[in-house]
């Protein structure tokens, strides 16, 4: 699925920041795990609470707690579902 003009733009904004890693928007197999940082800035773009999102994405309010605390080390396909929620687009190919 294609990017939308918003979605190529957020990434943009993003890579200008000098911080985060745009590799960490890459689909499969050419993707970086997000450190600390970057999975707290995307969980910044997404405008629900913890529970919201926790009901979103069918996980337990706590596990996105451990998200933000950087207790869970963030895999694959839980990034591509955060990245989907803040408005980055889908990781998948």
């Amino acid at each position: 699925m294609a990017l939308t003009s918003t979605q190529i733009s957020l990434r943009q904004q993003l890579a200008a920041t000098g911080t985060f890693n745009i590799e960490t928007l890459l689909p499969g197999e050419e993707w970086s795990r997000p450190e600390l940082g970057e999975v707290r800035h995307v969980l910044s773009m997404i405008t629900l609470n913890d529970m919201q999102l926790a009901d979103r994405l069918h996980v337990k309010e706590r596990t996105v707690r451990k998200w933000r605390k950087g207790d869970i080390r963030m895999v694959f396909t839980t990034w591509c579902c955060l990245c989907q929620v803040a408005g980055l687009g889908s990781l998948l190919d």
